[in-house]
């Protein structure tokens, strides 16, 4: 009995003293996103029987919404505003509007993304013609996220609620409540960076001197920006390392290292 007790107490001890490891945030909360299978297309909501299955690149339905919950895990919400669901079978997914089901939990491996379902599989693209299910293992459980908002119009909201702005005017960028200046083209290059291409046809830009972000012809240096999401807002990193900035002024945007204004809320323009 003593000893039992001493065991009991040495296994407590040890497990106080384990350190936990928390997983990251899921840094796409909010944001509308693709997901791309191994096979090069995507996770799709259909209008017909199957609800879920995978489509090629452009077809309606490929946009997903996120959306966190405080313990770690997301809902997974379609264009026609139900949830990828995991059904009460032996594998299989298709969309509901609520229940367990609709709960995954999201793991990062090499940059890919698996979506675990509430039974403890995986979301699955097998080797069959545009099919979706859940599976144990294998390629088929891995996902490509990018950003539904490449190559479309958007907006960025600074942390003062006005947006990034390109006025009419000798090349300059700024902030600025409303208006065509504040919409920009999103184009996305294969290794991750971003353009921003204003509506002048000329690109948001981090110059080598004062002031340190303007617009700058297409091949320009500096015209190329690293994104960094977390909790649905984006930073945008520069090719110099600090980050695209609202100042705290009435108007206007710098480059810093850090600061609350260098988060933005991205989205696509209405």
């Amino acid at each position: 009995m003593m000893l039992a007790s001493i065991a009991s107490v040495l296994l407590a001890n040890t497990l106080a003293q384990t350190p936990t490891t928390t997983p990251a945030p899921f840094p796409y909360c909010g944001l509308e996103i693709q997901l791309k299978s191994w096979k090069g297309d995507y996770l799709s909501r259909t209008d017909a029987a199957p609800a879920v299955i995978a489509a090629a690149t452009g077809a309606a339905g490929n946009a997903w919404t996120f959306e966190c919950t405080t313990d770690g895990k997301v809902k997974v919400k379609s264009s026609k505003g139900d949830y990828l669901n995991r059904i009460d079978a032996a594998q299989g997914v298709n969309a509901a509007a609520t229940g367990t089901g609709t709960m995954w939990t999201p793991v990062f491996t090499n940059g890919k993304l698996t979506l675990k379902s509430s039974k403890g599989d995986g979301l699955h693209r097998p080797d069959t013609a545009a099919s979706v299910t859940t599976w144990g293992t294998g390629i088929g459980n891995t996902w490509t996220v990018e950003l539904a908002a490449c190559g479309k119009k958007v907006h960025l909201k600074s942390s003062k609620g006005d947006g990034l702005h390109r006025p009419d005017s000798a090349p300059r960028v700024t902030t600025w409540g409303t208006g065509i200046g504040n919409v920009w083209t999103l184009e996305c290059a294969a290794d991750g960076k971003f353009q921003l291409k204003s509506w002048k046809g000329d690109y948001l830009n981090r110059t080598d001197a004062a002031p340190a972000v303007t617009a700058a012809a297409s091949g320009a240096a500096g015209n190329a920006w690293t994104p960094e999401f977390a909790s649905g807002k984006v930073k945008l990193k520069s090719v110099k390392g600090d980050y695209l900035n609202r100042t705290d002024a009435a108007q206007g945007v710098n480059a810093a290292a850090t600061g609350t204004g260098t988060e933005w809320t991205l989205f696509v323009a209405p």
